[in-house]
Order: structure tokens, then C-alpha cells, then sequence
């Protein structure tokens, strides 16, 4: 008998819940419940069938993306250095600022070029995602690679650098800020 599939799913730990990402994840999960799935949700609501933790240590994070046959990650470049050390190719998914997941573009901007140079699989919407993980699940979707692979330069570093995100008004951060406090408030009790 050969061991599940393995996904393993980080929302991140950002004080902004990241939601739409879990719900995804817990719509593809009921059509395929042999799965095991999971789940960093951070700040975020668990999903049903998960092994759902808020946080996880470091190391142990690390050695879950490693051993899992693929990784969905919100689109933080942190998360996506990690998994390209680790020799992966993540699915990601980038929290968007109109939707109160952060608080600019950066995602957009920094996995749009990542799944241009082959980094990443980028999904920006749910079937997107469906389909990914239906094609890691059948083996069709390369999650690993090997440390020969090169990657864009400095010029690609310097594109990305000259192109930054628009910042948002000062309402919009107050208010985004102001929307953050309860639950980190409520986490504390």
C-alpha cells in the first residue's frame, strides 16, 4: 500500500487572514478526501479534514514542504525562496489588497514574474488552483527540480526592483489596520 498524496498548504502567518486561500483548498478537498492535507492558517479559519495548525516552527515548516508531494503557498517571496532552496516548485496563490489580504500588490507583481520565469505555478483564481492540483495529484505537474536549474539574473532583480507597488491612501491603511486589531487582539485572550 502506498503512503497519500501529501499537500501541504501555508496560508502564512501575516496578521491579515488570508481565507479565499482555505477555501479553495477546502472545496478541492471534498472531491478528493484521500488526500492528506495540511494546513498553516495563521490568523485565518481551519478547514474541515485538515491537520490545521496556526503556526508551525520553522524547522519543522521546512521539513513538511520537503516531504509533502506538493505545496500551495500564498505568494510571499520569503515563502518562495524557502521552496526553491528546498528544490520545489510551489503552487501559489497571491493574496490580493481589494480583498483585504494585504495591503498592496506586491503578490500580484512578485509571483506574475516568479510564474513567468518558471519559479512557481501561479493560480489567481479557484480553478486555476483546481486544475494544478488535479495535475500534481496525477503526477502531471513538475513540484521539484533539481539544484542544475538556473534562474533569471540581476536583471531580472533590478526589473522587479524598478517596478514597484503603488502604495495605498492613508485611509485605506488606517482602515485596514484598524480591521487587523480585533483579531490579533482576540488571538492574545
Amino acid at each position: 500500500m502506498s503512503a497519500p498524496f501529501t499537500l501541504m498548504v501555508s496560508a502564512g502567518t501575516y496578521h491579515l487572514a488570508f481565507n479565499r486561500l482555505g477555501d479553495w483548498i477546502g472545496h478541492w478537498m471534498q472531491n478528493n478526501p484521500q488526500v492528506q492535507v495540511i494546513y498553516q492558517h495563521g490568523p485565518g479559519i481551519p478547514i474541515t479534514g485538515a491537520d490545521n495548525r496556526v503556526i508551525i516552527p520553522a524547522d519543522e515548516l521546512m521539513d513538511l514542504f520537503a516531504a509533502a508531494d506538493a505545496v500551495v503557498l500564498q505568494g510571499g517571496a520569503g515563502g518562495v525562496m524557502d521552496l526553491r532552496a528546498l528544490q520545489r516548485i510551489p503552487l501559489v496563490v497571491p493574496r490580493h489588497p481589494e480583498l483585504n489580504e494585504v495591503i498592496d500588490t506586491h503578490q500580484l507583481l512578485f509571483t506574475e514574474k516568479a510564474s513567468t520565469l518558471g519559479l512557481v505555478h501561479r493560480a489567481n483564481e479557484e480553478r486555476q488552483l483546481h486544475d494544478l492540483l488535479d495535475q500534481a495529484l496525477a503526477g502531471e505537474l513538475k513540484t521539484r527540480c533539481g539544484v542544475s536549474e538556473q534562474t533569471a539574473g540581476i536583471s531580472q532583480g533590478i526589473f522587479v526592483l524598478n517596478h514597484l507597488p503603488q502604495k495605498l491612501s492613508l485611509i485605506t491603511t488606517l482602515k485596514r489596520m484598524a480591521s487587523s486589531i480585533v483579531p490579533i487582539v482576540k488571538s492574545l485572550r
